[in-house]
């Protein structure tokens, strides 16, 4: 019993000290100082559908939680799964009220993370997103939020939120803007639920509204991360060698057992 119990203590000690080396190497955004990168999972990226680790810019840690986005914009979906050209073309296809209603949901949460992670323990360390899921968009409130580095203005040209595509998402259909070489993506906002649009960001960083069925529109995606499960075993935290994090719950798991 006393042999459990001590097993039990440092199993925690473990887990306490996993936290906190994660916390202390990893940081959100600070102004002057930028933003520390990530890999995190693998997805296609060649055009051909060749796959490489995903690089996620972090944005926020708080309280033991990672909040990641994608550094790039890495395929293209519709809101709402429609090939029929006459039912596009009037409009006929199903409303929805929230995201979570949406076809774009259910497949980012299923198809799109089982690409993501597979099997991989990682996945344990996942939090679900309200109204997000695990593997989502974010919101527009989100994309304001000056602490994550973005700009308040939702209007206008606005760098901080452009996004550039993989050679995948440019194959898979996303438009890339001949202007600045950036594309539009989709941000979790339903217009009205008696009307036929979505929010997306336009390819200069200014918010803007599509129709639920369009294709050439990019996925750029975000996960939050219960740091608990994770360390750090890799990288230096820039774009060029980016943080390596790995999945540190079974060490935990093993020395309660």
């Amino acid at each position: 019993m006393k042999r459990a119990f001590v097993m039990f203590l440092a199993a925690l000690m473990l887990m306490s000290a996993v936290s906190a080396v994660a916390e202390e190497e990893l940081r959100g955004y600070e102004k002057g100082e930028g933003y520390q990168y990530v890999h995190f999972g693998e997805y296609p990226y060649e055009r051909k559908g060749g796959v490489q680790p995903v690089l996620w810019r972090v944005l926020e840690v708080k309280d033991g939680r990672m909040l990641l986005l994608t550094e790039y914009i890495i395929d293209a979906q519709q809101v709402i799964f429609e090939t029929d050209k006459k039912v596009i073309e009037k409009r006929t296809y199903r409303r929805i009220k929230t995201y979570e209603e949406s076809d774009l949901y259910t497949w980012m949460n299923t198809e799109a993370l089982d690409t993501l992670l597979g099997d991989s323990p990682m996945r344990q360390a996942l939090i679900e997103e309200e109204g997000g899921g695990k593997f989502f968009i974010m919101t527009d409130e989100q994309f304001l939020t000056t602490e994550y580095g973005f700009s308040a203005d939702r209007w206008d040209e606005q760098i901080t939120r452009q996004a550039s595509v993989t050679p995948y998402a440019k194959a898979r259909g996303v438009y890339e803007s001949g202007e600045n070489g950036k594309a539009s993506y989709w941000v979790n906002a339903v217009k009205g639920e008696d009307d036929y649009k979505f929010q997306l960001m336009g390819y200069n960083g200014h918010m803007s509204w599509g129709a639920y069925t369009r294709v050439n529109v990019g996925i750029r995606p975000s996960v939050r991360l219960d740091l608990s499960l994770l360390e750090v075993t890799g990288g230096t935290g820039t774009k060029k060698d980016p943080f390596v994090i790995s999945y540190a719950g079974t060490a935990a798991q093993e020395a309660v057992e």
